[in-house]
């Protein structure tokens, strides 16, 4: 159990809102919590690490865009990496940076010691990480910005989230590593469960702290779908908008019923409450995670309907209420590749590269409004 109850919370709205906003500005922007929830998704229930590496390594690109990324795996303890993944870099560079970079490597060094992330700039300034010598190393794989992030389970480095981009791509922000540190307490779970490793009391209380000030609403329940934890943003979200007096047992029988019929991953929407929920990444618990939208604008709106069709609009609109491309060719009598089309249509013609991207447009243009 989680070390927070429910219904003990009753934190003011409006000073837990500042205390939100000045945390972690970041989360206020839909199209990065989307991707963020894009990315837990993809890891949620992965059970083998190859596994686990690939979801990563594909989905990481929407949430921090860099031309370089690199998972490491290591044993605690231990310095050198037992296995890497990496996606703009290629083998011969890795060697080249095993051999004569990680050793010399400050923010290498950083992690190992101080167990948080960190940026090439903040941590020796623009010219020190430029005159330092492990620059011309990653150099070599046009790494002119990096940004490492430590994956720490049971107070032990097992791993480190690795980032680099060149001078067109710009460098990485505060923000950038206040959602790589977000995300690293999620890998942590779910690479300790790939791995073998027992499931920690003290893992789960640090992880809860981490989430605690994000401005996404978050709900943990265990396998029969009660309430273990509830983060701050969610917190206020119930108090605003969920008035049931039974909130417990409401959302208990709303859970059961999605997942009898859609499965683990899916959405639960009605009048009061939009979330979408998946199993929690890492936990040997069958836990289950919600996030919750806070007022989500419908994708079926009326300023979409000034650009598709009306077979567009019943795609969007059930692509708004979470469903696969199998699904929605269901839904619709259609073909896969019939639904693949509509959806090729709708990303053109509102400029947008994917599902996420397409929920946050339609929220922008409303937002204009």
């Amino acid at each position: 159990m989680y070390r927070l109850q429910y219904d003990r919370y009753g934190i003011a709205a409006h000073s837990l809102n500042l205390k939100m906003k000045e945390n972690f500005e970041i989360y206020k922007d839909f199209e990065t919590l989307s991707s963020l929830e894009e990315v837990i998704f993809s890891i949620s229930n992965v059970s083998d690490f190859e596994e686990l590496e690939s979801e990563y390594l594909n989905s990481i690109s929407h949430l921090i865009p860099a031309h370089a990324t690199a998972i490491y795996l290591m044993k605690p303890d231990k310095r050198k990496p037992q296995r890497i993944g990496a996606r703009g870099v290629d083998l011969d560079f890795l060697t080249y940076y095993e051999k004569s970079g990680r050793d010399i490597d400050p923010l290498m060094r950083w992690i190992q010691r101080q167990k948080t992330p960190n940026l090439s700039q903040l941590l020796l300034g623009l010219s020190g990480w430029r005159d330092h010598p492990v620059y011309n190393i990653v150099g070599t794989a046009s790494i002119d910005f990096a940004m490492q992030s430590p994956i720490v389970y049971d107070n032990n480095v097992i791993g480190t989230l690795n980032f680099g981009r060149d001078t067109r791509e710009g460098p990485f922000t505060e923000a950038d590593l206040k959602v790589v540190s977000i995300l690293s307490k999620f890998l942590s779970m779910a690479i300790a469960k790939s791995t073998g490793c027992q499931d920690s009391q003290d893992s789960r209380s640090m992880f809860c702290d981490a989430i605690d000030h994000i401005p996404q609403g978050i709900i943990i329940t265990d396998s029969e779908y009660a309430i273990q934890y509830v983060n701050a943003a969610a917190r206020e979200i119930s108090q605003r908008n969920l008035n049931s007096p039974d909130l417990h047992q409401d959302l208990k029988n709303l859970m059961r019923h999605e997942v009898e019929v859609r499965g683990r991953y899916g959405l639960i929407k009605n009048d009061i409450l939009t979330a979408k929920y998946c199993p929690f990444p890492g936990s040997n618990l069958q836990q289950n995670i919600l996030f919750l939208q806070d007022d989500l604008p419908s994708a079926v709106s009326s300023l979409a309907a000034q650009y598709l069709t009306d077979r567009e609009m019943d795609v969007l609109a059930l692509v708004d209420r979470g469903m696969k491309n199998k699904e929605i060719a269901l839904e619709l009598d259609i073909s896969v590749n019939t639904v693949k089309r509509h959806l090729d249509n709708i990303y053109a013609k509102l400029n947008v590269n994917s599902k996420a991207e397409l929920i946050s447009k339609i929220y922008k243009l409303q937002n204009k409004n």
